[in-house]
Order: C-alpha cells, then sequence, then structure tokens
C-alpha cells in the first residue's frame, strides 16, 4: 500500500513520451513532423513546452526523452533552442511500439545503464499536453513525492467542458493521502454519457500520465501481461534484437485497466491534449467572429471555424462552423465536431496507395 514514509531518494526521473505521430492533427502534423513539436500557440512547441515545466522543479533530477529515430535530429534542435537547466537524456526505441513497448523499453535502458534502481520513482508522460497553471500541477508531483509507493499512481483531470474525445476514470473512496482509488475505466463516451460525467463528481478525463517504481511495474506487468514480461525478463541486448516482434499495444490495455493496485491523483488543473482541430480551436484566441485564422485568410460572413493556410491564399464566404487547414501536400476540409474522425480518412488513403503499389 502506498504509505506517507518519505523514500529514501528524494528525487524521481521524468520520462517524456515523444514518439507518437498525432494523426488526429493531419495533414499539418505527420509521421516526419508530429504534432509536439509543432509551434501552435507562440515561439515554443507543445514538446519544449512539457520540457519547461520541469526546468526549476527540485524533485526531478534527470529528463529523460523517448523518441523514434525519425525525430532525433528535430528533438535535438527544439531542446538546443531552450535555455534547459537539467540534464537531458535521449532514447530511441527500436520499433514504434505503443505506450506498454515505449515504457518497457525506457525502463530495461535506465536498468541497463544503471540510471535507476527497483525503488526509483518514474514519472512519464505524454510530450503534446498544456497543463496550466504548471507550479500548480507540480504541487502534486512534489506531494506524491513524499510517499513510498507499493502502488501505481495515475492522473485524472477533473471535467471543465463535455468532452467525449477523452477515456475517463471513474473514481471510488478518497483517502488521506488525497489520493482516490478506481472503480473503473470508460472509453471514450458518447455526448449524453459525457454530459452525465461532466455532471458528476465522480468522473476525471484519463491523462495518461504515470508515476510508479521499476519494482511495482515488474511485479505488475508479471501479473497482467506475460506476452510483455516475457520480453521484460530478456538481457538488455536480446530485448534489442527481439524488440520488432514486442506486441502493440497500450500501457492502460496491456497494465492500467488490469491491476488492483492502482490510485489516481485527481488534478484541479487547466488541461488539454492538443489531441483534435477541435482542441486547437479552443485553445487558440479567436477574432469577433469566433474564428481561428492563421496564415494567408480572408473570410466574409464566415463563424465559428478555424482556417490554417501555409502556402497559399484561403478565402471563404458564406461558412460557419468548418474546419479548413491547407498545407503544400493536401487540404483537409471538415464540419466542426467531425474532425476527431481524421484518422478514418488517413487510414483510407494508406490501404488506397498499397492497392496502387500492387498494381
Amino acid at each position: 500500500m502506498t504509505t506517507n514514509k518519505k523514500s529514501k531518494k528524494n528525487f524521481m526521473k521524468a520520462i517524456i513520451l515523444a514518439g507518437g505521430s498525432g494523426k488526429r492533427l493531419w495533414p499539418i502534423s505527420n509521421k516526419s513532423f508530429p504534432k509536439q513539436f509543432l509551434k501552435f500557440l507562440d515561439h515554443e512547441s507543445l514538446f519544449q513546452k512539457t520540457l519547461l515545466r520541469f526546468n526549476n522543479f527540485q524533485f526531478v533530477d534527470e529528463i529523460f526523452v523517448v523518441i523514434n529515430k525519425s525525430c532525433k535530429k528535430i528533438v535535438k534542435e527544439q531542446i538546443s533552442e531552450i535555455n534547459y537547466q537539467k540534464k537531458i537524456k535521449i532514447l530511441i526505441e527500436p520499433d514504434q511500439k505503443s505506450t506498454a513497448g515505449a515504457i518497457l523499453f525506457t525502463i530495461k535502458s535506465l536498468k541497463e545503464s544503471g540510471a535507476i534502481d527497483e525503488n526509483t520513482k518514474l514519472l512519464f508522460l505524454p510530450s503534446d499536453h498544456l497543463i496550466f497553471p504548471k507550479d500548480k500541477f507540480l504541487s502534486y508531483i512534489e506531494n506524491l513525492n513524499k510517499l513510498r509507493l507499493d502502488d501505481i499512481i495515475i492522473f485524472g483531470i477533473r471535467p471543465h467542458k463535455i468532452e467525449t474525445g477523452f477515456g475517463y476514470i471513474k473514481i471510488g473512496k478518497k483517502r488521506a493521502d488525497n489520493l482516490d482509488e478506481v472503480n473503473s475505466f470508460i472509453e471514450k463516451p458518447s455526448f449524453e454519457k459525457a454530459k452525465e460525467f461532466f455532471l458528476s463528481e465522480k468522473y476525471l478525463w484519463n491523462a495518461g500520465i504515470f508515476l510508479f517504481t521499476e519494482k511495482n511495474f515488474e511485479r505488475e506487468i508479471k501479473k497482467h501481461s506475460p506476452d510483455l514480461y516475457k520480453y521484460y525478463e530478456m538481457p538488455f541486448e536480446k530485448l534489442l534484437k527481439n524488440f520488432f516482434s514486442i506486441p502493440k499495444i497500450s500501457i492502460d490495455y496491456a497494465l492500467i485497466e488490469k491491476t488492483k493496485n492502482i490510485l489516481v491523483q485527481p488534478l484541479d488543473v487547466s488541461f488539454s491534449d492538443v489531441g483534435s482541430w477541435e482542441s486547437i480551436y479552443d485553445i487558440m484566441q479567436k477574432d469577433e467572429n469566433k474564428n481561428v485564422l492563421r496564415g494567408n485568410v480572408f473570410t466574409s460572413d464566415t463563424k465559428n471555424s478555424l482556417i490554417f493556410a501555409k502556402k497559399r491564399l484561403i478565402s471563404t464566404m458564406g461558412l460557419e462552423n468548418i474546419i479548413l487547414v491547407e498545407t503544400k501536400d493536401a487540404i483537409f476540409l471538415a464540419k466542426r465536431g467531425k474532425s476527431q474522425k481524421v484518422k478514418q480518412i488517413i487510414q483510407k488513403m494508406l490501404l488506397q496507395q498499397e492497392s496502387k503499389k500492387k498494381l
């Protein structure tokens, strides 16, 4: 059980998972330049904002960035652009195997290098979240650092709107340490269910942030995910040679939704996973017609829309509630509220390309 006894080591490692492809923000975000490296709001990318969140935080002594090899140049460039005080190490995954594979690879790498022992606290975070205020978020991390962890800690955001794009955590009994027990997990809900969750105090957005020790991870993956544990048992060099055969599965499905040794830290902060064009619209400044316009764009009688122009002039008339994104390679047009389904278009395009190759 997680207790209030202080750990022998008063620091933790922060691991930023930066290998995602950001398909839901196609066509601006793509495999060669994923969304976490784009600069939507100002001169800092989402990845840089994630790094800077920990720049002066004394309870994290090292930052590890987990990427695929195609992003190595971008990552190094973006790290060099910011005045960063902490030591940053880049870990390159042998292959993209979703979050379970990335976390398994990271822990094995850190064990192999001697960077951690079995009781070191490991904080895993996505690289593409916006969280405000930063100091309030870090205060939660500081409090958790005082605990001796015997459970896996996940993080949940108190909903501040009706949202169908997130998974939810139903919370149970509140504990003396301000953590909540986990009752159940819910997949992305319908609008009606999301409204019900928003009005209730029993549901949190699943933030995709995890805190645990190596000892916790090994114990739980051995019990709940034997298909992954057989790779975790391998010597590091053997793991690297066999990494391509690891099941491609999220850590949520492989472990988080199975274990009983889990608690949730509720976060009362402003949060966006910047996971869709709809979320981009929500967080960006709008004009008097509630439009978000970027690039060479002229509008007439256009309302409640997001229009991005990268290369060409875009002009619109008599439209509302649309997403229109133009790049040198593609144009994406959708009704607002439907843009989360962009992955379906990408999948169809990939299948079409494969069919043409076979002809």
